[in-house]
């Protein structure tokens, strides 16, 4: 196991179950500080949720419902709605407590963290990988691919916050852009965003979104190209499909 596969694992299971990367995070220094890190971080998402239960809450919902039988009896269900949705209201709110504890971040900040994080060695690839390995990501996450574009050098199926995508590099003027397609979410409509030194472009193609990030824009206009004749087809692209 090395150390791309040891932090993919980990963003998986933090615990780091598995053997193999148990030994591997025994001898790698590296992977044992990005190992702590990950801890912190499920601490944090663990307080963050952590919202204690009122004391007596069961025994005062049994209550209302029980009053509010006893309401409804002789004046009708106006009581239990009102009991209904105010546990409903609980719910949500916890439940949208909960989201914006773990998930309140936007897609390019998901990206942004991902690839500046435990992917960032996969910045440093230059050799291209196989076609094949790249329609086979696509393929796994359920796209077909009409062509498959040139000079990827880095391709995994990875997990970004809640979203499933295909991650890869793309080698261009001797700078990396990172190209990653979402799968099953279309952004409203295409977007740029800076985040420190890194410019970026999101745009709905097909039924995902493509999301390109780089230091440099340069490339932006002929990648996405590259990647409306790889989901749409050329005739597609050619004809201004979405």
């Amino acid at each position: 196991m090395d150390c791309l596969e040891f932090r993919r694992l980990v963003g998986i299971d933090p615990r780091v179950t598995d053997p193999a990367a148990r030994a591997h995070l025994e001898a790698c220094p590296r992977c044992q500080d990005a190992y702590a890190r990950a801890q912190a971080f499920e601490a944090r998402i663990a307080q963050a949720l952590a919202v204690a239960v009122p004391e007596g809450l069961a025994d005062r919902v049994l209550l209302t419902q029980l009053t509010g039988e006893r309401r409804r009896r002789a004046t009708g269900l106006r009581y239990g709605w009102i009991a209904l949705a105010a546990a409903a209201a609980i719910v949500l709110a916890v439940g949208f407590i909960r989201r914006e504890g773990a998930l309140g971040r936007t897609l390019p900040d998901l990206v942004v963290e991902h690839i500046t994080g435990d992917e960032r060695d996969a910045l440093k690839l230059r050799d291209a990988v196989p076609a094949e390995q790249v329609d086979k990501a696509f393929a796994d996450r359920g796209v077909h691919l009409a062509s498959v574009p040139a000079g990827i050098s880095y391709v995994h199926k990875c997990p970004v916050g809640d979203y499933r995508t295909v991650h890869m590099v793309m080698p261009r003027d001797d700078r990396a852009v990172t190209v990653i397609y979402v799968t099953r979410y279309r952004a409203p409509g295409v977007a740029t965003f800076e985040r420190g030194a890194l410019r970026g472009r999101e745009v709905p193609i097909a039924d995902g979104t493509l999301v390109m990030v780089g230091e440099s824009t340069s490339s932006f206009d002929s990648l996405e190209h590259a990647w409306r004749d790889a989901l749409l087809g050329p005739a597609q692209t050619a004809a201004g499909s979405p």
